[in-house]
């Protein structure tokens, strides 16, 4: 089976990237990783060399590749992961047996054959952290009645799980869902006037996570079949063996873990998980930083074990 992974970052979050990238590569993953990015290519793009104007790949010799693609859109990135995957899948990942979309503050704790079963014969998902939203929750009933005056049929109205927007596995065969997901994102961009944004308004608003919102409504107007884990696959919950997922702004490769653990707010299994795969192949930071962050981190957790918020 052939594999493609994309992701897409701007700013520090390339850091994050880094460690994912070593994450898929430790794990056994070989073959190609689309990073759609704004802005300079990051430190550890290199050697690259260009092959089209805006592309340019890293090669490491054993069929993994890195490709940094330029991107030129004005919505927020979390808004173009299904119009970036539909691309890939139309283009340069027009081979490939299955995409991957991950974000670049996640890390991949398990081998990569666990990650392919995943994604085999149906949309490859794993649960939010709030994760259950029955058929007649408030949020459901207004967005159902919000596609009532798009004139879009629900398919699946006993859909009761919440799935993250942070990773999504499709195979070329379920592309329509990818179009289907860009369009209610679009059609709430509409709604609310904006897709520049990660959060709108509050918790109770009827769309507060754009690119999360519009896949679970495309999910009730799908009937396609999912392949989902509970939130422990991304660290959400004990017992996880498969994704970390440092979500929220405190993301690990800032540190603060001393600071953040005196205020009752003890280090992540996301923020230990990043990093373990913070080194190599790739060097996401220097071996000064990773070791000064170890040894913080490791400060933040004992004083996790006797004072932390409840």
């Amino acid at each position: 089976m052939t594999s493609a992974i994309c992701t897409l970052f701007e700013g520090h979050y390339h850091i994050g990237a880094a460690a994912l990238i070593n994450s898929l590569y430790r794990g056994g993953f070989r073959g190609r990783i689309f990073c759609g990015l704004r802005g300079a290519l990051p430190p550890w793009a290199e050697p690259s060399r260009e092959t089209a104007p805006g592309i340019r790949v890293r090669e490491f010799g054993d069929g993994f590749e890195i490709w940094f693609m330029s991107l030129d859109t004005p919505i927020h990135f979390t808004n173009y992961k299904p119009t970036f995957m539909r691309r890939l899948l139309d283009g340069p990942a027009a081979g490939a047996d299955q995409l991957f979309y991950l974000d670049p503050d996640i890390v991949v704790k398990c081998p990569w054959e666990v990650i392919e079963r995943w994604g085999t014969g149906g949309l490859a998902l794993c649960e939010d952290v709030n994760n259950y939203l029955p058929p007649g929750h408030p949020l459901r009933t207004g967005w159902k009645q919000w596609l009532t005056t798009q004139a879009i049929d629900v398919k699946s109205p006993a859909r009761d799980r919440y799935y993250s927007g942070g990773f999504l596995g499709v195979s070329p065969s379920e592309a329509p869902f990818l179009d289907l997901w860009a369009d209610i994102i679009a059609r709430i961009g509409k709604t609310t006037g904006s897709l520049t944004v990660l959060k709108q308004g509050g918790a109770t608003s009827l769309f507060h996570s754009t690119d999360q919102d519009g896949l679970n409504i495309a999910l009730m107007c799908s009937t396609a079949v999912v392949n989902a884990t509970g939130p422990e696959g991304m660290d959400f919950a004990v017992g996880g063996h498969l994704l970390s997922h440092a979500i929220g702004s405190r993301k690990p490769w800032r540190g603060g873990f001393i600071r953040h653990a005196l205020a009752g707010y003890p280090p992540s299994t996301a923020a230990k998980s990043f990093l373990a795969y913070a080194d190599q192949p790739i060097p996401a930071l220097t071996s000064g930083e990773i070791k000064r962050l170890g040894l913080f981190l490791s400060i933040a957790a004992l004083i996790g074990r006797f004072y932390r918020r409840t």
